[in-house]
């Protein structure tokens, strides 16, 4: 389901990252909040569907308070995403479009909206997508 609001622990996500509050931002806590209202493509849908996933197995609360306390945690949880996003929008065998579609992936997945201390490179980012995706 998709929910025209903030998810319920929004201060506790804008505290911890603050460009959450920008336009176009959504969440995952077992739904999809998307504050903007914006039409979501399929693959953010795809992302933001295996956060959700994710969370059935802890529960969506537990899942953000180690989202928002531990990098490491949520850069994986992240990948996940990405990849799938990545592979919802790859369609064919034109390798330049997977390069360029990789390349852009791996921007978002280390976004500054991620606060990732410390940060991550676009290389490490590239390596590990190519992994999750062969998986």
């Amino acid at each position: 389901m998709i929910i025209v609001d903030r998810p319920p622990n929004f201060e506790q996500i804008r505290a911890a990252f603050p460009n959450a509050e920008n336009p176009g931002v959504m969440f995952a806590y077992d739904n999809i909040y998307n504050p903007s209202g914006n039409v979501i493509p399929p693959a953010l849908i795809a992302h933001e569907e295996v956060h959700i996933h994710r969370q059935a197995g802890v529960g969506a609360q537990c899942w953000w308070d180690k989202y928002i306390s531990d990098p490491e945690f949520r850069y994986y949880e992240e990948l996940l995403a990405h990849a799938a996003e990545f592979k919802t929008q790859r369609a064919g065998n034109d390798r330049n479009f997977g390069a360029r579609l990789l390349m852009a992936t791996a921007l978002r997945l280390i976004a500054p909206l991620y606060n990732y201390q410390p940060p991550r490179t676009l290389q490490d980012a590239m390596k590990d997508l190519r992994r999750e995706i062969g998986k």
